[in-house]
């Protein structure tokens, strides 16, 4: 029986050719006739077939369709004989096979059992448009593909995807610990992962400010859209030193440290110790100026002219010291801080926030006279201060007072002083000749691809254009510095704010060939002889430097070399509170304190990747224009000189006229008026007309008739109820109730909270409301009295109690009763 056997390399041919015993085959078929239509099959051997007597028993057509056989018959060809069918065979493939008999499928005797049976196919010669030739192969049984998780896309998702596959195929090995080999093998690959992954996908992720991760994308996007992103800024402090001798010189860039125990407050720089403070984690600061320190000036006592409980008010911009102290100057800061709690007398009560600091803008140990400045009650020498309005104390400053009966009733002097030796600090440290790589080497060649800068571009050896090396060298120490720059002569209160924008970056390079290289927001208005470069601040905190093309700033040469000098220390880690510094590097052993009276502040960490994604989008939607009435009202409000305004809008016959009205600061002028007039204009909406005019002040007459209860003095009732009413209380900082910063536009003024304040005055029996009008339009003696008083829309009331303005409102009030 015939075994069918593929063989991409066919041996057996050749062999039973050499073969010398009678073995023979058959070597291939033909169909004899019309093409697709023959009846005659030429079948030639190996070898010469006539003596195996072959008759039409001996041939097996097998196939679609039964075919008879004729007749067998020898050919012309001795190799051939000639098989005569009674009809021409379908187009499916027919097999030819030699047989002993019917009953017999053995091959016949000396007919090799492989070369007993030959394909073919009637149709063959056929039109067709390829080959019918049929292709076999020994095909290889296909593989089981692994099960892949083809949605990871991250490290942890690559991370569990291969654990998973490790379970499949190590079935017994079940570590998890990450110290294991196969764990970090695991782990390695996952990050090799995810790198790639991150590759394959940052193209098109950084393209859109939307999903942009790196922030140095977010960067540049923002930029297109005039948005300057926020690099932070460092944190700020006063540092108050304490000494033991006169004209100790502190250095500019002094290092100041926070506590560290065992140290202390002044460490030589060459000393072990110094190592050890450097080795701190907290942040460091730097001296901005120089200072050079007085023992007079550790702590100076208010003088106050004999008198008891006595404060410096809230808006306080004078005060008198009691000495001589002939080491201050204008321009020096100096500290109000409170030493000694005013009622029990402790130091341990003092209120900590209850801390100023003010820069001198008078100081002054003579009169206008040039004598010297003295208590001609006592003698007793004095020093004369004065600081600008912008340090005027926001909370009154006590001075002198008695501790309450728990504590003896004591009168105690000295509650608070003033301190000297003071100096603006910031945080950082500087870095000096950090060398960077050097700017790699042009590469040789033409530019291959397409879509290049030609900025970039310069011509190679042969002429042809050549990319530029991408030189983004990164500095080794984070985070970068970016400071305000420190003004000696702008008020105290200013140095401690928090900056609306970024600082300037603290850094420079010098290149290998001298030249200096100096740090910018952007290069866009640069020319190619610019040496400069863009610090960019990514997700991590490094900085990169970004530079020039050639274009925009200038491209630094291949092969050229970089030393940075720069500062790092950055963000609220700089906001340490009050007296958190403890240390100055500096050999002083004459320094024996080193504080921060008020807490370090102005430190502002970067803009977030996130907050740039939601807020760069709509940076170019801030509002520059007046449509609406409430638009004028919010613009006139920003302008200086405006205490409160209100524009509305009115048809005035042929256009609408946007009437805006102020109440001013101070007084109303002509000069307030132009000033405003002028702003709002250059944001007035076309075919509307602009008119600024005074707000419609409507003054109130009130009459309180009050009974003031037995024990009490009228006077005092009266000052009491004056305070509240009018005044306010300066040393608390409160405002009367009938203070114009109560009122606003179209208010409805009521009575009962007036009474109620009046009835809360201690010595008040009752209140009776006698007069509650507008002014310009008194009632009549009898009328009832109203408990609410209506407004226009452009009306504010006031009650201001000017003898010079009555027009404005008066507060009258009739006592009954008391002593």
């Amino acid at each position: 029986m015939t075994t069918m056997l593929f063989c991409e390399d066919k041996n057996r041919r050749d062999l039973v050719l050499q073969n010398t015993s009678n073995l023979n085959g058959i070597d291939y078929l033909e169909v004899i006739g019309t093409p697709g239509c023959g009846t005659q099959l030429a079948l030639t051997f190996l070898k010469n077939p006539s003596g195996l007597g072959l008759t039409a028993a001996n041939i097996q057509l097998i196939g679609d369709a039964a075919l008879t056989i004729l007749s067998v018959q020898p050919a012309a060809d001795p190799l051939t004989i000639t098989i005569k069918l009674a009809e021409t065979g379908d187009f499916s493939r027919y097999w030819l096979t030699l047989v002993t008999s019917a009953q017999n499928p053995d091959p016949p005797t000396n007919i090799d059992p492989q070369l007993a049976s030959v394909g073919f196919s009637f149709k063959a010669g056929c039109p067709t448009p390829v080959d019918c030739l049929p292709s076999d192969c020994c095909p290889q049984t296909p593989l089981a593909p692994p099960d892949i998780h083809y949605l990871a896309r991250d490290y942890d998702g690559f991370r569990q995807a291969m654990l998973d596959r490790m379970a499949v195929l190590l079935t017994t090995w079940d570590e998890t610990h990450p110290a294991d080999i196969g764990v970090t093998i695991v782990e390695t690959l996952a990050y090799a992962a995810d790198r790639v992954s991150y590759m394959q996908d940052a193209v098109n992720t950084e393209a859109y400010i939307g999903t942009a991760r790196s922030r140095i994308s977010l960067r540049r996007h923002a930029r297109l859209v005039d948005y300057l992103i926020s690099e932070g800024s460092n944190a700020r402090a006063w540092v108050c030193l304490t000494t033991n001798a006169d004209a100790v010189v502190v250095p500019v860039q002094t290092q100041i440290y926070p506590l560290v125990v065992g140290l202390g407050p002044a460490v030589n720089p060459d000393s072990y110790a110094a190592a050890t403070l450097q080795a701190s984690p907290g942040p460091v600061f730097e001296s901005m100026e120089a200072c050079t320190l007085y023992v007079e000036q550790n702590q100076m006592a208010f003088y106050t002219w004999s008198g008891d409980q006595c404060c410096l008010p809230v808006g306080a911009t004078s005060a008198t010291l009691d000495g001589a102290f002939n080491t201050l100057s204008v321009g020096q800061v100096l500290i109000f801080e409170e030493t000694i709690g005013p009622l029990t007398g402790d130091p341990s009560d003092a209120d900590p926030t209850h801390r100023w600091a003010v820069r001198l803008t008078v100081a002054t140990t003579v009169n206008d006279s040039n004598a010297a400045l003295i208590d001609p009650l006592n003698g007793a020498l004095l020093t004369h201060i004065e600081w600008a309005a912008a340090d005027a104390l926001p909370f009154p400053l006590c001075l002198s007072s008695i501790t309450d009966s728990a504590h003896g009733s004591m009168p105690i002097a000295g509650v608070s002083v003033a301190r000297g030796n003071l100096f603006a600090t910031d945080q950082g440290t500087w870095t000096d000749g950090e060398s960077l790589d050097q700017v790699p080497p042009m590469p040789l060649g033409p530019v291959t691809g397409i879509g290049c800068n030609c900025a970039s571009m310069t011509p190679g050896i042969s002429g042809a254009a050549v990319v530029r090396p991408r030189y983004e060298p990164a500095l080794a120490n984070q985070p970068l510095t970016f400071a305000l720059a420190y003004k000696n002569t702008a008020p105290a209160s200013t140095f401690l704010a928090t900056p609306t924008t970024s600082g300037v970056p603290q850094v420079w390079l010098v290149s290998g060939d001298g030249a200096k290289w100096i740090a910018k927001e952007d290069l866009l208005e640069e020319d190619s002889s610019f040496n400069g470069f863009i610090p960019e601040i990514d997700t991590n905190g490094v900085a990169n430097l970004r530079f020039g093309d050639g274009v925009y700033g200038a491209s630094p040469d291949p092969g050229l070399s970089f030393t940075a000098t720069y500062r790092t220390g950055n963000g609220t880690a700089g906001n340490v509170g009050r007296d958190s510094l403890a240390h100055v590097l500096l050999n002083q052993p004459s320094i024996v304190r080193v504080r921060n009276p008020l807490a370090a502040a102005g430190g502002v960490d970067p803009e977030t990747p996130l907050h740039i994604q939601q807020y760069a989008p709509f940076s170019f939607q801030t509002q520059l224009r007046c449509v609406t009435a409430a638009d004028y009202t919010a613009m006139a409000e920003t302008l200086p000189g405006v205490e409160r305004a209100l524009g509305t809008l009115r048809w005035t016959g042929s256009w609408y006229t946007a009437f805006v009205s102020v109440e001013p600061v101070a007084t109303w002028s002509y000069a307030l008026r132009k000033s405003i007039k002028k702003s709002l204009n250059q944001m007035r909406m076309m075919g509307t007309d602009l008119k600024v005019e005074q707000a419609d002040m409507v003054g109130l007459a009130i009459g309180l008739t009050i009974c003031v209860a037995p024990g009490y003095f009228q006077g005092d009732v009266y000052a009491a109820l004056w305070q509240v009413l009018v005044t306010g209380d300066s040393c608390a900082g409160t405002p009367g109730l009938l203070s114009s910063e109560n009122f606003q536009f179209g208010a409805t003024v009521y009575a009962s909270p007036i009474i109620a304040a009046a009835q809360g005055v201690a010595g008040v029996l009752s209140v009776q409301l006698t007069t509650f009008a507008r002014q310009e339009s008194l009632p009549p003696q009898g009328t009832p009295t109203p408990v609410s008083l209506q407004m226009g829309p452009l009306e504010i009331p006031c009650c201001k109690n000017d003898p010079n303005n009555l027009d404005l409102g008066f507060l009258t009030l009739t006592l009954d009763g008391g002593k």
